[in-house]
């Protein structure tokens, strides 16, 4: 996995996933739409055939794009890590 910045500032933030598809891709999006702050998350796969994604985050300026990402791969850990202690109950 290599992480691109293709666009920054201090509302508005692109990076690119390369070796990331879709799974990653909606996770951080979702999480990032729970990020207090975060008024527009989304990503997209430029071309079927590229193996890379591209994320992209707005913020209302209380939080940068950059520290929502952080925030939301803690909120996607926190979420597997209840999934994996639920899972562990049912064994």
């Amino acid at each position: 996995m290599q992480i691109k910045i293709l666009k920054s500032n201090d509302t508005y933030a692109e990076i690119e996933i390369e070796g990331e598809e879709h799974t990653l891709g909606n996770l951080l999006a979702g999480s990032l739409r729970k990020v207090e702050g975060v008024i527009y998350a989304s990503y997209y796969q430029p071309h079927p055939l590229v193996n890379s994604i591209v994320l992209k985050v707005m913020t209302n300026g209380e939080i940068k794009p950059m520290d929502a990402i952080k925030k939301a791969i803690e909120i996607a850990e926190n979420y597997a890590n209840k999934y994996l202690e639920e899972i562990k109950k049912i064994e």
